[in-house]
């Protein structure tokens, strides 16, 4: 397909979209034509691809779970590797044009921060310093592990966004993470927790992860196209009647819009990083990876997953849009893949958010 017809077919899915979710929600605005999955032409999925499911442990004994301050410092980011052999292109999760605000201002001509691509500490402006942070969790209570997330922008206030794989095992069996906190403008192991440690008491994951993102025990990927939709959400608990996003504010988030720069926020664990702060990569230019999703240079390193990707990143105002969650990463050659935000992002998103 020529680039001509495949703008064309993108603006005929765009124009579509846009007639259907103008009418679901006016918290949503749309735009002209999706960007951002060039070569790859989106493909049509159900709108029911996901598994909701709610922890089955209590917000109290999430907090107790991690109250031994010898457990936040022992947690360890999630190795997983691409053979290398690669795996097959595929497309990435659909566009869809949708996008919604961040909760502060958002300027009209962002100011970026260029290329970064050897990670720098996140100097935290403005909505940064509160919107991304840490996630804790467990599986079967042993193993203790870390994640990056950020929050987002939702009706209900309670919406947090990372990757797939912090949050469901990658054996084909589905099982959940337990014991899941998140600590906003983490430091040092969440000893400093400025905004407060919030459990999750949901989630909601793409079914084609659960079915098709499979390793083996080395963390060797050894599935194809179930890592595109390698992305997740989480409902947080309510503290004293607020929800996180009345604490934290919330980044705005979009599900398929042109995207020109890119600015990766998290938490590398792993060395020549301790995990003790948050770092930032960016770029004003980036490649299609093998998810149909985005891969830039970075050499940040396990930890990070499911750290936000922002388009529009302003570094006066700390606002952007979070476009994608960070994936996998490529050591020998520093490069960091993300899982994008299309249409099955988008309903696992308002499904979740309108769940009491």
């Amino acid at each position: 397909m020529g680039a001509r017809h495949l703008r064309t077919a993108l603006a005929a899915v765009a124009s579509l979209l846009a007639l259907t979710l103008t009418g679901c929600s006016t918290s949503f605005s749309v735009q002209a034509s999706p960007g951002g999955y060039q070569p790859f032409l989106p493909v049509p999925k159900s709108t029911d691809s996901g598994l909701r499911e709610e922890f089955k442990l209590s917000p109290q004994e999430s907090h107790e779970f991690w109250s031994d301050p010898n457990k936040l410092r022992d947690a360890e980011g999630m190795d997983f590797q691409a053979p290398d052999n690669g795996l097959p292109s595929g497309p990435g999760d659909p566009a869809t044009g949708a996008s919604r605000a961040a909760t502060s201002p958002m300027p009209a001509s962002p100011k970026g921060l260029g290329v970064i691509s050897d990670a720098e500490i996140y100097d935290r402006a403005g909505l940064g310093a509160s919107a991304f942070g840490r996630l804790y969790f467990s599986f079967d209570g042993v193993g203790l592990n870390v994640c990056s997330a950020t929050v987002v922008n939702s009706d209900s206030g309670d919406i947090v966004v990372t990757a797939a794989h912090c949050v469901v095992s990658t054996d084909g069996k589905g099982t959940l993470a337990e014991s899941m906190i998140f600590v906003p403008g983490d430091r040092n192991n969440a000893q400093e927790a400025p905004y407060g440690k919030w459990a999750a008491v949901s989630v909601s994951v793409p079914q084609e992860f659960v079915d098709k993102a499979i390793t083996d025990d080395s963390g060797v990927l050894t599935s194809e196209e179930g890592w595109n939709y390698d992305f997740a959400f989480l409902k947080m608990e309510k503290q004293d009647g607020r929800s996180i996003q009345e604490v934290t504010g919330a980044q705005g988030i979009a599900f398929g819009i042109p995207t020109d720069t890119l600015t990766q926020v998290g938490y590398p664990s792993a060395p020549p990083f301790d995990g003790l702060d948050e770092y930032v990569c960016a770029s004003t230019d980036y490649a299609s990876n093998w998810q149909g999703g985005y891969a830039h240079t970075c050499d940040m390193t396990q930890g990070s997953s499911g750290g936000g990707w922002l388009t529009k990143y302003d570094a006066e105002s700390g606002t952007g849009y979070v476009v994608g969650v960070t994936s996998t990463v490529t050591l020998n050659n520093s490069t960091a893949n993300a899982a994008v935000l299309g249409q099955t992002a988008l309903n696992l998103y308002r499904d979740l958010d309108g769940q009491s």
